[in-house]
Order: C-alpha cells, then sequence, then structure tokens
C-alpha cells in the first residue's frame, strides 16, 4: 500500500503467521488429549480441559491480535486461574461436577506463562518495530529538509551568480548594437539576437528559481502559493485547474506548507508528462484536525504492465514526504488518477514551534503557529530585484 512502511507490513506478516501456528498448537491439545486418553478418564477430565484450553486459545489470541501487554496478560490469567480453579473446588464439594480440575488447572498455568511469554516476545517485536519506524520517518524528515535547503542555496546562486553575469553580458550586447555602424545591419541583427535569447535564458532562470524556493510560501503561506503555481500550470500547459480550499488554515507549520506544497508540484509535474488530462481539481480541508489533500485529474489514470502498476521516481517522492509526516497515501486509477492524502494532527502539533500555542482566528480560518519567514522574505526580494 502506498505511504505504508515495508517493515510494517513484513513485520505484521510475522506476527500473524506467528499467531497462527501458536493458535493451531493450542488448538492440537484437547484433540490429542482425547485420542491418547482412556475412555474413563476422557469422561472425567475432557470438560475441564476444554475450559482450560479455550482460555488459553482466547489469552493468546488476546496477546497477538489486541495486543496486550505481559503485565496485563499476566493479570488477567491468574485472576482467570483463581477463579477457575474456586469454581472447580466449589463443584466438586458440593458433588455438581465429578470432575478432577488439578490437571485442567495445570494445563491452564502452562497456557498462561505461554500466553505472557508470547506477549513479552510480540511486545518487543512490536517496540522494535516502532523503533525502525520511527528512525526512517527521522531520517526522511532530515533528508527533506536537507534537500529543501539545497533548494534554497541553487535558488540564491542561480538569481545573485548566473542571472546577474546574464543580465550584464546582455547589456554590454545592448551597448555594441548602438556602437556598430549601420552599415554592418547583419551583425546589427545578430546582436539582437542574442539579446533576445539571452532575455528568454533570463526567464526561464528566473522562473526556475522560484520554483526551486517559491517566495510566496514562506511570505504569504500555501494557498496564495499554490494559487499561483495552478496559474502557471494551467497558462504552460493549457489544463485547467481548479483549487478549493474552503475552511482551510490561512497558515500551518513550515514544514507542513512545504510537504504538501511539493506534494501538489510533483502530482501536477506527473499530470503534464504522463496523464494526457483536460483539466485538474485540488481540494484542500480539515477533518477532525487531520489535513486532506485531494489531487485528481481526468486522465488516462496509472499505466499498468501486466496488471500491474508502475510508480515513478514522483510518486515514491510523495510516498516519502507522506511518510515523513506520518500520513496515509492512496492512489486510484478509475477516470483518471485520484490521489488522497490525510496527515493526521498529531503529526502537525508535533511539527509545530509552539505545540502549546492555540490557533488564532484570521479572517474566519484557523491559523496555525508557524516558523518566522524572514529568510524567506529576503530571498522574495532578492527575486523581485
Amino acid at each position: 500500500m502506498p505511504g505504508r512502511n515495508d517493515g510494517e507490513a513484513v513485520g505484521g506478516s510475522e506476527l500473524r503467521a506467528l499467531a497462527l501456528m501458536v493458535l493451531a498448537a493450542v488448538a492440537i491439545v484437547v484433540p490429542l488429549q482425547a485420542f491418547c486418553a482412556p475412555a474413563p478418564i476422557i469422561r472425567a477430565t475432557l470438560y475441564p480441559a476444554l475450559a482450560a484450553d479455550g482460555i488459553t486459545l482466547v489469552l493468546i489470541g488476546a496477546t497477538v491480535f489486541l495486543a496486550w501487554s505481559a503485565w496485563r496478560t499476566l493479570a488477567v490469567s491468574a485472576i482467570t486461574w483463581i477463579v477457575l480453579g474456586l469454581v472447580g473446588t466449589t463443584l466438586s464439594s458440593n458433588g455438581v461436577l465429578d470432575a478432577p480440575f488439578s490437571l485442567a488447572l495445570g494445563s491452564l498455568g502452562v497456557g498462561m506463562g505461554f500466553a505472557v511469554a508470547t506477549a513479552r516476545m510480540l511486545g518487543r517485536f512490536r517496540a522494535a518495530l516502532g523503533w525502525r519506524q520511527a528512525r526512517l520517518r527521522a531520517l526522511s524528515v532530515r533528508l527533506m529538509s536537507v534537500q529543501e535547503e539545497e533548494r534554497r542555496r541553487l535558488s540564491r546562486e542561480l538569481h545573485d551568480g548566473l542571472s546577474q553575469s546574464l543580465t550584464a553580458v546582455s547589456s554590454y550586447l545592448w551597448l555594441i548594437e548602438k556602437q556598430l555602424p549601420e552599415d554592418l545591419e547583419t551583425l546589427r541583427r545578430q546582436t539582437a539576437e542574442a539579446r533576445r535569447l539571452l532575455a528568454q535564458t533570463l526567464g526561464e532562470m528566473r522562473d526556475l528559481s522560484q520554483r526551486l524556493c517559491p517566495p510566496l510560501l514562506g511570505l504569504y503561506g500555501l494557498l496564495p502559493s499554490l494559487e499561483a503555481h495552478l496559474k502557471a500550470f494551467e497558462e504552460r500547459h493549457r489544463v485547467a485547474t481548479s483549487l478549493d480550499a474552503d475552511g482551510f488554515p490561512e497558515r500551518l507549520p513550515v514544514n507542513i506548507e512545504t510537504a504538501l506544497y511539493r506534494i501538489t508540484q510533483e502530482a501536477l509535474t506527473n499530470v503534464a508528462r504522463h496523464a494526457c488530462a483536460h483539466r485538474v481539481r485540488v481540494k484542500l480541508a480539515v477533518t477532525e484536525g487531520d489535513i486532506r489533500l485531494e489531487i485528481e485529474d481526468d486522465g488516462i489514470g496509472l499505466p499498468t504492465n501486466d496488471g500491474a502498476a508502475r510508480t515513478g521516481t514522483g510518486l515514491t517522492g510523495i510516498a516519502e514526504r507522506v511518510r515523513a509526516l506520518d500520513g496515509t497515501l492512496t492512489i486510484s486509477s478509475v477516470g483518471g488518477t485520484h490521489l488522497r492524502i490525510c496527515i493526521p494532527q498529531v503529526a502537525i502539533e508535533e511539527t509545530s514551534p509552539d505545540a502549546d500555542a492555540a490557533p488564532s482566528e484570521v479572517n474566519g480560518r484557523k491559523t496555525f503557529p508557524t516558523l518566522s519567514p524572514a529568510s524567506h522574505e529576503e530571498h522574495a526580494a532578492k527575486l523581485d530585484a
């Protein structure tokens, strides 16, 4: 499933296989006892043994499927053992049931020990799996932070270095063009063409710089940045776009805004390259504190190869960003491609620089605490210069 850790799937499969093996082994105990024991003993011990083995099955099933801890399993097992012993003693003393409960209690004690041992082992497995997932998420967050910092550095170098140099070259060409004699018309046209190409290159470089580090994202937040990006996407690729973000917060923590913007950016790139779509719809919403992002197009959907969907680096990058925020990603390809992303409220609170601060209201919209955009303002001023 996209957006889910492979280690979680493997670990879950191992736990389920172990659970089935344990339950199958315990379930064999009663028929084996009935097969090996003589008929009188069967009649005397079958019902208590059935009760003991049934309780053992329930305890082991609870440790596996309900994730009971070892202490909880031990407490419930001890209470059950005491209750079963009292019931057996009462029934035997009153002559209601003439059956020795000692063997059943011994069998239940062995099963209790096995259930507690199983709970401890599964607890260690889950703890190790959770630790690996936390390490993976931390690594993903760190890598994406480094990636964003590298994009900002490249954007600054494009603007401050190459862009300034090309502007100077264009100015020199203009001076040369003005000083050329009128009889050198061919050279004048070539100089003008060179200036035109330089102006085109400067425009493309400025566009690339803003895509690497969009200044609107730090200055005004996610929604204005997405609106500008969707407008540019529509003009560039002739694909109708729409943004539905009614009731969405004005500001979010910086890394949440960056992740949502990059996910949308990558999804739109995939639409332009592969979807052959005529329209794209982006929807942002907050449901019960969770952020939901939906991106839908009316294109040809995901390509398949022998019935299996092929995923490229674009979807892989989207899945990594979602996983880093402990979110979920669902992809369907019926009547186009539909991406549905959910980021839990816990991830938003953990990444907020002031988790204790309550969201404020701005123009009827919630505003989450966010980092200072001073660096973004400085970069935007350079881009607009």
